[in-house]
């Protein structure tokens, strides 16, 4: 019999507002892993949001469908009460500050931390908020039965937040198809990713870009994407005088994207922090010349100097002169785009599925009696 899998994560990813790594990847465990668990997913609501099954996976929407920050606190309060009266042989928690979910103690519940807002709660909330974070977060952490860290920098801090507390490492994924995408590269830079302008550095990366203009009149920047602070990056192009070499492209589509990964001379992911960092996973399967911050799990994931170049995270001057260096040595770029390749083979969606459900058979197996059958 197929175990019962509650899974719950405020993210998915047609969600207007998030639309992150996170929700990506559960909705690819999840299809890879339809033969083998009964699966409910059950995420956030939002305008045109419904419950529906795809590829074999039940999506339940929770809480109300906007504005988004009421969306995230109703999604919480029906989290929270779905967990303590479903039927499941094991649940899972992916991990967000922002959803205060707190896992049933009683309960075979895990939880999936990708990272964790401590380290750089002081700069993003200033020193009255940042210990409260810090508590906060440890308090939910502290409930799990179990833990999945999306990197080996994840699973450091969680040792010191949950000491005691078992803990596995579950990559992300990257598709298949990706390692076979050809190269055909055009004369762009790209960004691809969620727009919020602290975690993604995106001041860090506009600023960086400005800078290469100034020797590279034509420079294009493309940047995909959709994200709360989308007016906010439009506005600071603007501000620096780039507007017209940054082309804001929005959501995109597979085709689209992944015609972007086909074109870009070379990719910035600018981050001042990531719990996996899947867009740098990608855009080394895809073969894209890749520059990164060196923060969070990213050293981890692109494995200088074999999946890209890393940087000081926050270090707009360092990042223009990483890129640069690459524009210039088209050799450089070719040797690049192909040992990135053979790095991100690691990531493939197959591998990081059978440890993900390796994780939840482990969550299972001290399970006491299950409740009602997952449902609203």
């Amino acid at each position: 019999m197929k175990p019962r899998v509650l899974h719950v994560i405020y993210d998915d990813p047609a969600n207007p507002w998030v639309a992150g790594g996170g929700a990506v990847r559960v909705f690819e465990l999840y299809r890879h892993l339809a033969g083998e668990v009964d699966a409910t997913v059950a995420t956030g609501s939002y305008p045109g949001a419904r419950d529906q099954t795809i590829d074999g996976v039940r999506y339940l929407r929770l809480g109300a469908a906007g504005p988004y920050a009421w969306s995230r606190l109703t999604y919480a309060r029906a989290a929270n009460a779905l967990l303590r009266s479903a039927e499941y042989d094991a649940a899972v928690f992916d991990f967000s500050t922002y959803t205060p979910v707190f896992v049933p103690a009683d309960r075979p519940a895990g939880i999936t931390v990708h990272h964790v807002s401590g380290p750089t709660a002081r700069a993003r909330w200033g020193p009255v908020l940042a210990p409260a974070i810090g508590r906060l977060e440890a308090s939910m952490i502290r409930r799990a039965a179990r833990l999945s860290a999306t990197s080996l920098a994840t699973r450091d801090l969680l040792r010191r937040i949950a000491p005691g507390v078992p803990i596995d490492m579950v990559y992300a994924g990257v598709p298949d198809e990706l390692f076979a995408l050809p190269r055909r590269p055009e004369d762009y830079l790209l960004y691809f990713g969620r727009l919020d302008v602290f975690q993604k550095g995106l001041d860090t990366l506009l600023e960086a870009f400005a800078l290469l203009v100034r020797d590279r009149p034509a420079l294009e920047l493309r940047i995909a994407g959709r994200g709360k602070d989308a007016d906010r990056v439009a506005a600071m192009t603007r501000d620096l005088g780039i507007d017209r070499n940054v082309m804001m492209m929005g959501a995109v589509s597979e085709a689209e994207r992944q015609a972007l990964f086909a074109g870009a001379a070379v990719q910035l992911m600018p981050s001042r922090f990531e719990g996996f960092g899947m867009v740098a996973a990608e855009a080394m399967a895809a073969g894209v010349p890749l520059v990164a911050a060196a923060a969070g799990s990213l050293p981890e994931v692109v494995d200088a100097p074999n999946g890209g170049v890393t940087v000081p995270a926050g270090d707009a001057r360092a990042l223009a002169r990483a890129t640069a260096r690459l524009l210039d040595d088209r050799a450089a770029r070719e040797a690049l785009s192909a040992s990135a390749r053979v790095s991100a083979d690691r990531f493939r969606w197959n591998a990081v599925a059978a440890d993900h459900l390796q994780f939840i058979h482990r969550i299972a197996e001290g399970r006491p009696a299950s409740r009602s059958r997952a449902s609203r």
